[in-house]
């Protein structure tokens, strides 16, 4: 059996929508009784990226390590730099190789948190394979559902970055090639343009937050997951904002200390290096920068998993309240979506 009822599952709310402090409430107790189950679920983009990363470092080291070795050997000379052509070639086939994995990670990914955290808020304790197993039966479905709103945000920005670059030509044409001129005018409105994509944007995400959650409960379709989302989050939007703002200043405050902590920590290994008489070159030195660029590593996974769990399960939670705002449903009947 992959799904037991959690004995020590965070008991239920009271019947009906949840405040605002309520649902903050929650989020916290469903992710502290679950967080080992969320940060393993977290803990495979995580390591995704890490290998992602590591492998592009090792693709590229190759490729300049000699230009700048041989920028060193040149006494006298200009260090040598790679081609422009060369970057903007490069960094184009590391974002085709990249963007695709990381999107496919990610279509794992949410929808195997989303599922974890709204069977955990329902006292449902599943494995973290279980959770992986509905990701994967549906992988198609939750790409296409990661895509879909990227769409209605690049259309736009395609259609506005046209039309700027269009109106920036005809007012050189008619200043007579003056650039000073034409740029008098677009600056303030790509000001504007950047502005309203902004809110266009959140208002957006906001729209569809509860996407995944809706999908993976309810078993719907990318396109009636999006629809589904918009009825839920429905007047609700200001709500969710608040919400995830105060997870995001909490993870915030979370990375900064874990950030201080590593700082702390890297200068009393550098002032101990220092005691030691380490040398620069020496194998102790090799060693210890390993260590520092480790732990480094582990510090932003730790700080990325923290951010999954409270982001996911905080979702997890406003989709069940507005589930239950808008639905009319009892907690118990969540899941089978029978009405009261």
């Amino acid at each position: 059996m992959n799904e037991v009822t959690h004995p020590g599952a965070v008991p239920w709310p009271p019947p009906g929508p949840m405040t605002f402090g309520q649902i903050l409430d929650r989020t916290y107790k469903v992710a502290r009784a679950n967080l080992k189950l969320f940060l393993g679920i977290a803990s495979v983009p995580s390591a995704a990226l890490f290998v992602i990363f590591a492998a592009v470092l090792g693709c590229m080291i190759p490729i300049i390590g000699p230009e700048i070795a041989a920028a060193k050997a040149s006494a006298g000379q200009a260090p040598a730099a790679l081609p422009p052509t060369f970057s903007i070639y490069l960094m184009g086939c590391l974002f085709l190789v990249i963007y695709p994995i990381i999107l496919a990670v990610s279509a794992l990914y949410m929808p195997a948190a989303s599922y974890a955290a709204a069977q955990a808020d329902k006292g449902v304790r599943v494995t973290i394979v279980a959770s992986y197993g509905v990701a994967w039966r549906h992988f198609w479905r939750y790409l296409w559902l990661l895509i879909l709103p990227a769409l209605f945000v690049i259309v736009p920005l395609a259609f506005i970055g046209a039309v700027v670059a269009a109106g920036a030509l005809l007012m050189r044409n008619a200043a007579g090639g003056a650039d000073s001129i034409a740029m008098f005018f677009l600056i303030p409105l790509m000001v504007l343009l950047y502005i309203c994509v902004m809110v266009y944007f959140i208002i957006l995400m906001l729209r569809f937050a509860v996407a995944f959650p809706a999908s993976v409960s309810e078993d719907l379709t990318a396109w009636a997951a999006l629809k589904r989302s918009g009825k839920l989050t429905d007047g609700a939007k200001g709500r969710i904002f608040l919400v995830m703002l105060v997870i995001y200043a909490v993870v915030y405050a979370f990375n900064l200390v874990v950030m201080l902590v590593f700082m702390v920590v890297g200068a009393l290994g550098a002032a101990a290096a220092l005691l030691a008489h380490v040398t620069e070159g020496s194998p102790a030195f090799f060693i210890l920068i390993g260590l520092a660029g480790l732990a480094y590593v582990l510090m932003l996974a730790a700080s990325t998993m923290v951010s999954y769990v409270g982001f996911t399960t905080a979702l997890a939670v406003l989709y069940h309240d507005q589930k239950l705002r808008k639905d009319g449903l009892s907690p118990a009947n969540l899941g089978t979506g029978e009405a009261v």
